[in-house]
């Protein structure tokens, strides 16, 4: 009886199963430096093979009492007589195929064919969603390690006395925030001037001193 609702068990492990990974590996897409993606991917395996399990032994429970109806049995005589002796399904496969249908009607059969489309959709979404889902979390840590690269270059230059500014262009550029208030400095082939707050200005081909804002 262990190979009885097989077709179900799998839809619901494709579809089911594969919408719970894209769901944890969604999870997983949010940068987190202790998140362990892992745990979460098997956490919602889990819970998938759980409903599964579940989904099966109703399947085979129904497949077990509709075995020990007449009518059915005497279908499958039936069948195996047009068969030539060679059935193509067993009885408890025959029977779950019965049950599925409706007594193989035309109506059952219809809704069957239904059914598996339904599934092959909710499988190819369940599959997009996995893909998305992975390529999210490799955006999440690319940008964690650029993130990163980025606070290492900005501590190096802290350390050698630099800081981002941004000119007025948003062309970003780094200089010395050593520079004491109220003091103008011939740097690089620019001249710059530090207010009273500690503003700093570059001087412009105008001849006015323009702002520069403090970048990240």
């Amino acid at each position: 009886m262990a190979s009885l609702g097989a077709r179900f068990a799998q839809a619901l492990r494709h579809g089911a199963g594969r919408t719970a990974l894209a769901a944890a590996l969604a999870l997983a897409a949010w940068p987190a430096a202790a998140q362990d993606y892992d745990l979460l991917i098997r956490q919602a395996l889990a819970r998938q093979n759980a409903v599964v399990n579940q989904a099966q032994n109703q399947v085979q429970r129904i497949v077990a009492v509709r075995m020990q109806d007449p009518a059915v049995q005497a279908a499958y005589s039936r069948y195996v007589q047009q068969s030539g002796g060679r059935p193509a399904m067993d009885y408890p496969t025959y029977t779950y195929y019965h049950v599925y249908t409706n007594g193989f009607s035309s109506q059952g059969t219809a809704h069957m064919r239904a059914n598996e489309g339904a599934i092959q959709q909710r499988e190819a979404a369940a599959w997009q969603g996995v893909r998305q889902a992975e390529a999210q979390r490799a955006l999440a840590q690319q940008q964690q390690r650029e993130g990163y690269h980025a606070r290492q270059q900005e501590a190096g230059r802290q350390l050698m006395g630099q800081s981002n500014y941004v000119l007025p262009s948003g062309q970003g550029l780094q200089l010395p925030h050593t520079w004491a208030a109220n003091s103008t400095h011939r740097y690089q082939g620019q001249t710059y001037h530090v207010d009273a707050g500690g503003r700093y200005h570059v001087l412009a081909g105008n001849g006015w001193w323009v702002p520069l804002a403090v970048g990240r």
